[in-house]
């Protein structure tokens, strides 16, 4: 072979690995199962409505969990060549840094699994959701309702995500969709997309809103739009959190921020509103922790350098929340409130 050829085979080479790593073959692959009928391509489509139908509802919720360490040789460079290999990750799940939180999760088997962004690190890839995610998380698989983070996105289209939950993350991989429980409307949203009111989610937000008959509301999406840490990229998070509190959402959750952060009641705004304001938990306590940071005025309980979960319990009118130690499952912060007042005068206004 002369050395234009070799050159060629090289550069052939190097193409197809770059566009294994680079998510590409996922792209290609989920393309091809899109052709497949729906029964074959899924886990089975997520429910619109949750069980059991009557009593309280049990729900726990954290972000930001598994993290997949970089191998060494071959498998450090190029995971996902070594998985489709079949090379594994050199990952023990016992020294995963969210083993703790999951085994704390798994110990509330009555409970719906919100699954808050950005499940596993680095970049959400097909190879770390099954080999890294999948062996701390998957005992809850079934009863997790998910949403993305922007470590998803760091895989094109964030096929890694949408090929592990197939149906479970909604229909059409848009990364949104409802969910409906005797006085709850749950909305699972997507912060890393366009979410204006021109935008697709946002046009059906707002339909979503507009229909809904429930007189309580709980949304839950990656980025805290009101936070004591700001970071960027948060316009989607903004727009969705201005929507959902000018609706009468009773409470918000989202991950991102390494600390557990309970907000006071917000205007659209972000500004305290005890009367008809919504409550921002932010949980991104799965796996890594943050340090302290010094409280806002809208800060009503702030915990760092822990990771724990938070759990959910969703009544007729009201809901209790306790944020868990995943250490020893303490509840470190805890309340109850009433759903927003503010919903009731949006329903009559839409009837």
């Amino acid at each position: 072979m002369n050395a234009r050829g070799v050159l060629g085979s090289i550069a052939v080479t190097t193409l197809l690995l770059l566009s294994v790593e680079s998510g590409w073959m996922s792209f290609a692959a989920s393309e091809i199962r899109s052709s497949f009928p729906p029964d074959i391509q899924s886990l089975g489509p997520q429910p619109d409505r949750l069980q059991p139908s009557e009593g309280p509802l049990e729900l726990i919720a954290v972000g930001d969990l598994a993290e997949c360490p970089r191998g060494r040789g071959l498998k450090g460079v190029l995971p996902e060549t070594s998985n489709l290999l079949g090379l594994k990750a050199a990952f023990l799940p016992r020294e995963d840094s969210s083993v703790e939180t999951a085994r704390l999760a798994e110990a509330y088997t009555d409970a719906a699994f919100l699954a808050l962004g950005d499940l596993v690190y680095r970049s959400g890839t097909n190879a770390e959701f099954d080999q890294c995610y999948d062996p701390v998380w998957g005992k809850l698989r079934y009863r997790t309702f998910p949403a993305p983070g922007n470590h998803e996105y760091r895989t094109h289209r964030a096929d890694g995500y949408f090929d592990y939950w197939k149906g479970q993350a909604g229909q059409d991989r848009t990364g949104y969709y409802a969910l409906h429980r005797g006085a709850w409307l749950i909305l699972s949203l997507n912060s890393e997309v366009p979410a204006d009111p021109a935008s697709d989610q946002g046009r059906w937000l707002a339909k979503t809103l507009e229909e809904a008959s429930e007189r309580c509301i709980l949304a839950f999406y990656h980025k805290p739009a009101h936070s004591i840490k700001s970071r960027g990229g948060s316009e989607a998070a903004i727009a969705l959190f201005r929507a959902l509190q000018q609706a009468g959402a009773t409470l918000v959750l989202n991950g991102h921020n390494h600390f557990y952060e309970r907000t006071a009641p917000l205007d659209a705004e972000g500004r305290r509103d005890n009367h008809a304001g919504t409550i921002e938990f932010t949980v991104g306590t799965g796996g890594k922790t943050s340090h302290s940071i010094p409280p806002r005025d809208t800060t009503d309980a702030a915990i760092f350098e822990t990771r724990g979960l938070l759990r959910l319990m969703l009544g007729e009118s009201a809901f209790t929340w306790s944020f868990l130690s995943a250490t020893d499952g303490r509840p470190l912060d805890e309340g109850r409130a009433s759903c927003n007042p503010a919903r009731q005068l949006t329903l009559v206004k839409n009837s």
